[in-house]
């Protein structure tokens, strides 16, 4: 299939003398597709969605939409001629227009008729009509980000790209916000590129993600596969919590300071293993002391729909997430098993 989003070995730098911050960046989106970059704060992917949008100019690499290069060593398209639309972090709505003016902004080719029409269409599909004669201020933060996506959306463009979309938003209207804007491009297959740092965003946002770090992706795939087999050290930690373990591995099994594990894939010699918390549980021991693997439980955090232990083995702690009606409290003796395989995130070579 065809990407209609391609990136090329694109770098950034903003000073020869500075390292860069964006640096040989690969990766493609397709039509119909939420494709999420996602990393903390200085990790290169606003400057990302800048060079996509053509606000910044990249220094090496290609940058294609639908064909047709927009970014190259002899190429620069200016944001207008991108034909790319755009939901700003601060939504960027103007003040002094009312919403269906707002809208409106890009569409002043069209004649006045057929403008008004994809006015109305827009609102209705962001469920903004009742509010069209509203100022900005005269609306919630959930109402100008709908308004901000119409505005994007008016022009057809071949590509939404949305910076940190729901960041401004509380928790409860986040997550409301957050599916009716999937929906949306859904229903309408648009393609789009978000950048957040929120991993559980990202995670039920997105059709695939792109971890980033240091103006690298580390990581590519569905969040499914992304977050239970992580490739790296900082996808695993930075992708929700995990328990990073040292072992020695021999094929499909690793020895560990907790004991024997299976893991994924097979590997030999020293590795660092990841496995997520919900994947540990915790047997009771009638043993002393923290020997053979037997830890003591010192922090138990009741949330209502689970709970999060933490569980010292030796002088190190680790994270264990049980349903909520697990009994056993802060000073029991346990042990810990793995449920599923940990997965092997770095590999010393072995020995020949």
């Amino acid at each position: 299939m065809q990407p209609l989003l391609s990136i090329r070995n694109i770098t950034k730098r903003f000073a020869r003398n500075l390292p860069p911050v964006v640096e040989d960046l690969c990766f493609e989106v397709y039509a119909g597709e939420i494709f999420a970059l996602l990393g903390p704060s200085g990790c290169g992917k606003t400057t990302t969605l800048r060079l996509i949008a053509g606000f910044e100019r990249a220094n090496a690499g290609e940058i294609c939409v639908d064909g047709q290069c927009f970014e190259g060593a002899r190429t620069h398209l200016p944001p207008e001629a991108r034909d790319i639309g755009i939901v700003f972090q601060e939504y960027a709505l103007f003040p002094h227009l009312n919403v269906s003016q707002n809208v409106a902004f890009g569409l002043k080719k069209l004649p006045t008729k057929l403008r008004d029409e994809r006015v109305m269409t827009v609102l209705e599909m962001v469920s903004m009509t009742a509010f069209k004669d509203r100022k900005p201020h005269e609306l919630s933060g959930g109402q100008q980000q709908r308004v901000a996506l119409a505005r994007s959306i008016a022009p057809s463009p071949k590509l939404i790209l949305l910076d940190e979309p729901f960041s401004n938003l509380d928790a409860g209207m986040r997550h409301s916000t957050r599916e009716e804007i999937r929906t949306l491009l859904k229903e309408a297959g648009m393609s789009a590129v978000v950048v957040t740092h929120d991993q559980e965003e990202a995670l039920c946002f997105a059709d695939r993600l792109g971890v980033m770090s240091d103006g690298r992706i580390e990581q590519i795939g569905i969040p499914e596969t992304v977050y239970h087999r992580p490739q790296t050290p900082f996808v695993a930690d930075f992708l929700g919590a995990t328990n990073l373990i040292d072992g020695e591995a021999e094929g499909n099994c690793a020895e560990t300071p907790l004991g024997k594990f299976q893991i994924a894939p097979s590997a030999r010699g020293k590795v660092l293993l990841s496995i997520r918390p919900e994947h540990l549980v915790m047997v009771q021991s009638n043993g002393t002391g923290q020997n053979n693997g037997v830890g003591e439980i010192v922090m138990r955090d009741f949330k209502g729909h689970d709970l999060t232990y933490r569980v010292r083995i030796g002088t190190r702690n680790y994270v264990v997430q049980t349903d909520y009606c697990c009994p056993l409290q802060v000073g029991a003796q346990v042990t810990l098993q793995a449920v599923e395989p940990a997965v092997v995130v770095k590999q010393e070579e072995p020995l020949p």
